[in-house]
């Protein structure tokens, strides 16, 4: 019996070794290895379907560099030409004003993404968005909350569908787009920069939805769209009834990943704005005074990319997203650097 067992494991051994001997061997090699074939049916199968929850280092050129609705992270730091009319009391003291910035976090996920015959992109994603409107005083000088002041919030979210083709077109459409805006704790429990009492109540929340289209052309990337609203009518201050813009990028290659970038941001804003008054756990809401107005929007910017991460000049001139000063233009330049991921 042992002597059976023996001559079983011999010969299993055997084979064995003769096969693992055949698979590595100089001549297998020169042909598909069982690892070889193994690996091909596995890309293969991967081609019919290239999934990424996150957007492709190529697609930055399917997006508005300057685009202040793009989902790009990015960083502001500079002046408010018009602060001091864009809150006018006394008590904000901007004479001790350093200077201000502007944290954008910003991205895309795009749970379902399917790429058809190598050219047709298919994706339904989301798109999260907050600007936070801060700034610094001088040292040696600080307010009820310190040496900083927060302004606001400015929050943007949207449910889209993208068509993009051989990731040199890209068609969005959005069904869904929610937009609020918000003052800054710092304001708000500061009694000598907000009374409640007698200023305006202010309050902002809308949807709206969207279309545009992106295309890229060498160097260049044209965009365009529209946008309305489809909520918040008499319940906001302001309400972005329609808003249609246009821009355009142009990248100039200078060595490996990094270009010479510009870019030109143009929309009319046609905006309701409304007077609210408001008693506290809203015993009463009623508006006062309602108007239809067209605000512009002009972005532009200079400076240089590398891969995903850009570093420039803008100037950005609108009417302000700040919550508290939203029926005043807004003028400002600086550094930006943004970040594509």
């Amino acid at each position: 019996m042992n002597k059976n067992l023996k001559n079983i494991l011999f010969i299993n051994i055997f084979v064995l070794f003769i096969f693992y001997n055949s698979l590595f061997s100089e001549e297998t090699f020169k042909e598909k290895t069982l690892k070889d074939k193994m690996n091909s049916r596995i890309e293969e199968t991967k081609s019919k379907w290239r999934y990424n929850p996150f957007r492709y280092e190529t697609l930055k050129r399917l997006y508005g560099w300057q685009d202040p609705d793009a989902y790009i992270t990015r960083y502001w730091i500079g002046d408010i030409f018009n602060i001091e009319e864009m809150y006018p009391k006394y008590e904000y003291r901007f004479d001790k004003m350093q200077f201000y910035h502007q944290p954008t976090l910003a991205t895309e996920i795009n749970p379902i993404d399917f790429l058809y015959k190598d050219v047709h992109r298919f994706r339904i994603g989301v798109g999260f968005l907050t600007h936070f409107f801060l700034s610094i005083y001088k040292p040696n000088f600080e307010i009820y909350y310190g040496e900083s002041l927060f302004f606001g919030t400015y929050m943007q979210t949207e449910l889209y569908f993208d068509y993009i083709y051989n990731e040199t077109l890209r068609f969005r459409f959005t069904p869904v787009r929610h937009i609020c805006s918000h003052i800054g704790g710092d304001i708000l429990g500061d009694s000598e920069l907000y009374d409640r009492n007698t200023e305006e109540f202010r309050d902002s929340a809308m949807e709206q939805m969207h279309f545009s289209l992106h295309y890229n052309y060498g160097y260049f990337t044209f965009y365009g769209g529209f946008s309305f609203a489809m909520t918040g009518f008499n319940e906001s201050n302001f309400i972005n009834l329609f808003k249609m813009f246009y821009g355009t990028d142009f990248r100039f290659p200078i060595w490996g990943e990094i270009s010479f970038i510009t870019g030109l941001y143009i929309a009319a804003d046609y905006d309701r704005i409304n007077t609210i008054y408001r008693k506290e756990n809203f015993k009463q809401y009623k508006i006062l005074d309602t108007y239809d107005k067209f605000y512009p929007y002009i972005s532009v910017g200079i400076g240089f990319e590398i891969y995903r991460f850009t570093v420039g000049m803008k100037y950005e001139f609108n009417r302000s997203r700040h919550l508290y000063a939203y029926k005043k233009m807004e003028s400002k330049l600086g550094f930006e650097a943004t970040l594509f991921f």
